[in-house]
């Protein structure tokens, strides 16, 4: 039993290392290099809940979203829309329900949401912060 408990001091500052190296890595938002709008928060909050369907110079948005239950997602919403994915989905619902819009398109990993911004002028997406290359333009952190 002594041997055992030893081991608990290490184990959780093991867990506790890898709990901070998981959440080191920040979700940035992206655009493509060539795309002129500049937004904040706020209004990036707006394009992933329908309020807004275009850019500020007039020209459509493409809004692209990662899975549901992809942790990137999870900390995308939680930190930059300041919605629960719950609550997003509901909001789609009645959206679509009333006929006012499909919701964002789905691309998974991080690497297929990277090539789709970088090819289409009008879309944003989010990825690891690690990922990110010349390819795209980060707008918020």
């Amino acid at each position: 039993m002594k041997t055992s408990l030893a081991f608990l001091p290490v184990l959780a500052a093991a867990l506790a290392f890898a709990t901070v190296t998981a959440y080191a890595e920040e979700v940035v938002v992206i655009v493509n290099k060539d795309n002129p709008n500049v937004v904040d928060r706020q209004y990036i909050a707006r394009l992933y809940t329908g309020a807004v369907k275009g850019w500020p110079d007039g020209s459509p948005a493409f809004p692209v979203d990662q899975i549901e239950g992809s942790e990137t997602r999870a900390m995308f919403y939680a930190k930059v829309v300041g919605k629960s994915q719950a609550t997003v989905r509901a909001l789609w619902q009645q959206i679509i329900f009333s006929g006012n819009g499909l919701p964002p398109r789905i691309v998974s990993p991080d690497a297929a949401m990277k090539r789709l911004v970088a090819t289409n002028r009008n879309a944003i997406g989010y990825i690891l912060s690690s990922q990110v290359d010349a390819s795209v333009k980060v707008i918020a952190k």
